[in-house]
């Protein structure tokens, strides 16, 4: 039996950590600017939305996945390189909490729901709804990309970085991608990608009823209610949302990876 080619890119995160970022930023550098989120699922398809079709030959060399890195993921033997993007677990909590009410089945923002959310997500050290579908707690998916011995190049971007010098997150994204980029090149993927800019997206994607990462027809009761997946993307939105007590439980909770990865102002 030959040996597979290696020639996947993963762009790799835990939910709600900036992965539609850098997908977005990944294809504007490499395919010019992009004009809608359908356009993602053929240029960097996300093998949650693959179904079936993950057991067969992959549909593109940039893929998205939030599954933690293992033997088991579809085309792990064809890995060539991975982009993992690591963001403050306070801001993921926060954010996915209001992920989770766009798309459950009624909206309930108020403070005892949120409260309950906490719980579960310091508990379960993750969203308990990834945990069932395979992608581990917030602490584990991170250490499975970065911190095991792995026989090909990880990118790691902290959200946090990208806010602060995104062109030099681009050119981190260059390397692997295309190292030829020029400094054009990394300014227009720069200024395609802005939040102002996939805000700009998102509204005409609903507005247009276009299927992708901000609009599905089951989403409309949400869309309606106001609720966007494009919410804030700031940077320190959750520790400031999180009592003292909860700040403290989720230190508690992820212990040396905040260190590690010198997320110490929770």
């Amino acid at each position: 039996m030959s040996t597979p080619v290696k020639k996947i890119v993963w762009i790799a995160s835990y939910p709600k950590s900036g992965n539609t970022w850098v997908r977005f930023m990944a294809c504007n550098l490499l395919y010019g600017p992009q004009e809608s989120a359908a356009a993602l699922n053929t240029l960097a398809p996300d093998i949650h939305e693959m179904g079936a079709a993950v057991n067969g030959p992959a549909p593109a060399s940039l893929l998205k996945t939030h599954f933690g890195f293992s033997a088991q993921l579809p085309y792990a033997d064809q890995t060539a390189a991975a982009i993992y993007v690591v963001r403050d677990p306070a801001d993921v909590l926060v954010s996915n909490f209001f992920y989770s009410q766009r798309s459950g089945p009624q909206f309930d923002a108020s403070p005892d729901a949120f409260n309950r959310y906490v719980d579960a997500f310091v508990e379960h050290r993750g969203d308990p709804r990834w945990i069932e579908r395979g992608m581990g707690s917030w602490e584990d998916n991170v250490r499975s990309w970065l911190t095991s011995p792995r026989p090909f190049p990880v990118l790691k971007l902290r959200y946090e970085d990208m806010a602060a010098d995104p062109e030099t997150a681009c050119r981190g994204l260059a390397e692997i991608l295309r190292p030829d980029s020029s400094d054009a090149d990394v300014r227009q993927a720069v200024q395609s990608s802005s939040f102002q800019r996939m805000r700009d997206i998102e509204r005409a994607d609903i507005r247009n009823k276009r299927t992708g990462i901000f609009y599905k027809p089951y989403l409309q009761p949400s869309i309606d209610a106001g609720s966007r997946f494009m919410r804030r993307g700031v940077v320190g939105d959750g520790p400031g949302r999180l009592s003292p007590d909860q700040r403290a439980r989720l230190r508690s909770a992820f212990g040396s990876l905040l260190q590690e990865l010198d997320y110490s102002g929770i």
